[in-house]
């Protein structure tokens, strides 16, 4: 009888993984959080799988145990964040104070583990809805009202399926849904923006790479929207305005020396739907992870927010060479 058990859960639970982890992602706001989420929740169907009386109402299941275990982690600690919502904006140079390992900083999270889609239009939409700028407003909703918006906006479950997987009536989530409206902007849908904002951040991205490996930031600064910012967790760090972050792109201080040719190298990847690049510097020798770098654009096709994650535990766990 265990065996026959073990064998269901085993093939009803994989195919479900990476959608599940993408929406305790979402949740969340951590990558190692949505991992931890989803592995609880595993553990939670494997204690209660003999409850489950239909199989066909598996996935919903799933998403109310996994949605379960978020409230849960929400609830023990405060939510993930970026330098801005924390601290004033600094002068421009490197930072000054020390890191701030014991808050909970938003992270990026990579598109090589969201799940698989049928079709390139679908593609386009499942990454503008793990964008980072959507994931940073979705971290002010209350739980239930983000939960909501995540799974009737994002992931088109009807408001009865929403309440039944919340465990709360039709009328409640339609007032959810309508509050988190009105402080979070939904997804983009147009199939031609989206097309647009990909090769936009795209070529801002190879630009961007190029001028960092070059040592030669003055394209970069014709990048910048006026109101920039660049923010890099886990210091209490962030600059505003485009003069300010130039100048700290440009402060010998910063990098330790001036800006030069083959002091950084850079590993490509994709990031929460777009793409982004893995920093690399050379310390005796070797080229040693550092961060992550990940761009958003304005409506012009200006850099408006850089987010530096110092976060190199990542790159061996995605994949990427520890040096080069």
């Amino acid at each position: 009888m265990e065996r026959k058990f073990e064998g269901a859960l085993a093939d009803l639970l994989p195919p479900l993984e990476r959608e599940l982890r993408a929406y305790a992602y979402r949740m969340l706001g951590g990558y190692a959080d949505a991992e931890d989420a989803v592995q609880e929740a595993s553990i939670r169907a494997w204690k209660s799988f003999d409850s489950l009386a239909d199989r066909s109402s598996f996935r919903a299941w799933m998403y109310r145990i996994v949605s379960n275990v978020c409230y849960d982690m929400l609830r023990a600690r405060k939510r993930r964040a970026l330098p801005e919502e924390i601290a004033p904006a600094v002068p421009p140079g490197p930072p000054r104070t020390e890191r701030r390992d014991d808050l909970p900083w938003l992270e990026p999270y990579p598109d090589a583990e969201l799940p698989d889609v049928a079709t390139p239009e679908a593609t386009l939409r499942l990454r503008e809805s793990i964008r980072l700028a959507f994931v940073h407003a979705l971290q002010s909703l209350p739980e239930r009202q983000r939960a909501a918006l995540i799974l009737h906006d994002v992931l088109d479950w009807s408001v009865t399926d929403v309440a039944e997987i919340l465990d709360t009536s039709d009328a409640a989530i339609n007032s959810a849904l309508q509050r988190a409206r009105e402080s979070v902007q939904r997804p983009e849908t147009d199939v031609a923006v989206l097309r647009k904002r990909e090769a936009d951040t795209a070529d801002a991205l190879a630009r961007y790479v190029r001028a960092w490996e070059t040592g030669d930031f003055d394209e970069v600064v014709t990048m910048l929207a006026e109101d920039a910012r660049l923010s890099m967790p886990p210091w209490e760090y962030w600059i505003g305005g485009r003069e300010h972050v130039a100048a700290a792109f440009t402060d010998t201080e910063t990098w330790s020396g001036p800006p030069r040719p083959g002091y950084f190298r850079h590993a490509a990847m994709r990031l929460n739907g777009a793409p982004a690049a893995l920093a690399y510097i050379q310390i005796e020798g070797a080229y040693r992870p550092i961060c992550l770098s990940t761009l958003s654009l304005d409506a012009d096709g200006k850099i408006d927010h850089i987010v530096v994650f110092v976060l190199p535990r990542y790159f061996a766990q995605w994949g990427f060479p520890a040096t080069l």
